[in-house]
């Protein structure tokens, strides 16, 4: 039977891939980006990116208004993006079509940097095989059902973060480090995620350049910085640039944003109603859990690319891969995109995987391949799984029909366990030749879980300031921690918590009317603390102390624990210790008495918790 040529095949799965996605567009999507897109780019265009992003609650990197107002520019070519009747709709076809385009050159641009690097396999350092191969690899990017819902349907923009990050790659392997550096910053400042990557790339460029080249690649991340940021620098605006790259750190405090990993299965399927402040291993929550086991997966990832004598490339993917699963498995608030970059990188990874464990003579009938092919197809289908299913759960009308209904937590948390094991088992298939990389990552957190929980193993009283609330409320000012609540506005205001004089190095800060709400999973036996008014305050200051509190497994309304009697400006502070043997949820309320907030600045002092 005559085979089909090569080319044909490309051409004709291209076709498929494209009107797949033109299919696809007219789908309202994942409705609340698409609003972000509309809004945010319109400020940019009416406003200018330095007023319009402060008008609005834009939280991506300041650069990304650039390409959202080229997306407004675009839409006003056709249409008025001011006849906001029009402008507005959800099913606004012209502006669906403008903003998921970008999305989809780029899911071509990465099938075109796949199909590049085979052409140029050798003179790139990848492995020689054949040529086909990588057109395969291509076309199974092009007609990922991943690629083709984070973009097309959900209006999502992660291939653009890809395609701009494999371009710094490729630029990297061409040994032109200055421009590798610029393209990884525009990478960084399209999607933040990337700078996760940061460490294992600039690694590997000095792996493959020298320190020249790390000098040159630096040089050039701060030149695209610079040049992406100019008018915020030149208009002295540099604190919105930096807001704008730490400004989502905790914004969704949340164990999982239906990301389907070990936070999903903890949260029972419920990731976006489990704060991720609850403690779960002694004095050790959830967040800080999550970061110490995605460090020592990226200290593993590192120590390994060190030891890379040869194939650094190949060292290289592999490290992507295991901090890309790390941060979207481990770290709490991860998001169910974050993992988009794997269906990528593993299909670059492969050859490296094929050449190094057997010679290909008829990849038709190689085990390597076919294994490959049935675990990539797998992994494809579950997360395809996780995005639908998380589009779906916010709008069930925009998913595909006949899959909008699985959504049982049963079959979520099965797939959770599925993307936890794989990748733990990826990680042991790693080690297998170096299996001393795994042990300073689990010395290390071991030392440092200890060590964080010393003060339980040792019966020693815990201060509570130590600890992250759940929850947070004042109506005036901000909660200060071993500061007065009016130390929250400059430095200028900062000092020691006072009560008549008074002086206190631990407590917390805070103003009526306000509540904090702290996790203390049944771990202690008494809450000792001081409690009164700010020396600082001014004369009408008057307060109540209460403390409400939860036992272990039960639910429903709280029980007062304690309550102070009003409290004034010029007392001396009081001291409590209040009973909390078995109580999981410890709430903090101060009240104004019944006579207004005005000056009413309080202090919870020395507050201790007793195992």
């Amino acid at each position: 039977m005559k085979k089909i040529p090569l080319l044909i095949v490309l051409v004709a799965g291209c076709i498929l891939a494209l009107l797949i996605r033109l299919m696809l567009i007219p789908n309202p999507g994942f409705e609340a980006d698409v609003a972000f897109w509309k809004s945010w780019s319109l400020a940019v265009v009416d406003f200018g990116i330095v007023k319009g992003l402060s008008l609005t609650n834009f939280n991506y990197p300041t650069p990304f208004g650039y390409f959202l107002g080229l997306l407004a520019k675009a839409y006003s070519v056709l249409a008025d993006p001011h006849d906001y009747t029009q402008f507005w709709m959800n099913n606004n076809l012209l502006f669906l079509f403008v903003s998921k385009l970008p999305a989809i050159i780029a899911d071509f641009g990465i099938a075109g940097v796949i199909l590049y690097i085979g052409k140029h396999a050798k003179k790139l350092g990848f492995p020689p095989i054949p040529y086909t191969l990588y057109a395969i690899f291509a076309l199974l990017y092009l007609l990922n059902p991943v690629s083709l819902i984070d973009g097309a349907l959900w209006g999502q923009i992660d291939s653009v973060g890809v395609f701009l990050f494999l371009l710094a790659l490729l630029f990297l392997l061409r040994r032109m480090s200055f421009i590798a550096g610029i393209i990884f910053m525009i990478a960084m400042m399209t999607k933040l995620q990337n700078m996760i990557y940061g460490p294992i790339f600039f690694l590997l460029v000095w792996q493959l350049t020298g320190l020249t080249g790390l000098a040159r690649a630096a040089a050039g991340a701060l030149t695209g910085f610079a040049g992406t940021n100019i008018e915020f620098i030149l208009t002295h605006n540099f604190g919105r640039v930096i807001e704008s790259l730490t400004g989502n750190y905790d914004a969704f405090p949340w164990v999982s944003l239906n990301a389907f990993n070990p936070w999903w299965i903890y949260s029972g399927a419920a990731g976006m109603k489990v704060s991720d402040k609850i403690l779960v291993l002694g004095l050790v929550n959830a967040k800080t859990l999550g970061l110490y086991l995605f460090s020592g997966a990226y200290l593993f990832a590192v120590l390994r690319q060190l030891t890379a004598k040869s194939e650094q490339i190949r060292f290289f993917l592999e490290s992507f891969i295991v901090v890309n699963g790390a941060f979207f498995l481990f770290q709490t608030e991860s998001h169910d995109r974050y993992a988009f970059p794997l269906i990528v990188m593993f299909l670059l990874w492969v050859p490296f995987y094929l050449n190094h464990e057997s010679r290909i003579i008829n990849y038709g009938k190689n085990k390597k391949f076919s294994l490959f092919i049935i675990l990539y197809s797998l992994f494809s289908i579950l997360y395809f799984y996780n995005l639908h299913t998380a589009l779906v759960f916010n709008y069930p009308a925009n998913g595909l029909p006949g899959l909008s209904a699985l959504t049982a937590p049963w079959l979520t948390i099965s797939v959770s366990f599925i993307f936890t094991g794989a990748f733990l088992w990826f990680l042991l298939w790693l080690a297998r030749d170096s299996y001393w990389s795994l042990i300073p990552p689990i010395a290390l957190i071991s030392l440092i879980l200890i060590t964080k929980n010393l003060p339980l193993l040792t019966k020693q009283p815990v201060y509570l300031n130590t600890l992250t609330p759940t929850e947070h409320k004042q109506d005036y000012g901000s909660r200060v921690i071993n500061m007065p609540t009016n130390a929250s506005g400059d430095f200028s205001k900062w000092g020691s918590l006072s009560v008549q004089y008074a002086f206190y190095r631990h407590g917390i800060g805070t103003h009526a009317n306000s509540y904090q709400t702290y996790h203390l999973g049944a771990l202690f036996k008494t809450f000792s603390f001081d409690y009164g008014v700010e020396t600082r305050a001014g004369p009408r200051a008057s307060v109540t102390f209460e403390v409400w509190g939860l036992p272990a497994g039960k639910a429903g309304d709280d029980t007062r624990l304690f309550a102070s009697q009003k409290i004034t400006k010029f007392e001396y502070p009081r001291h409590a210790d209040v009973d909390v043997a078995g109580v999981s949820k410890l709430k903090l309320v101060v009240t104004d008495a019944g006579d207004g907030i005005t000056d009413d600045h309080a202090n919870w002092l020395n507050p201790k918790l007793i195992p």
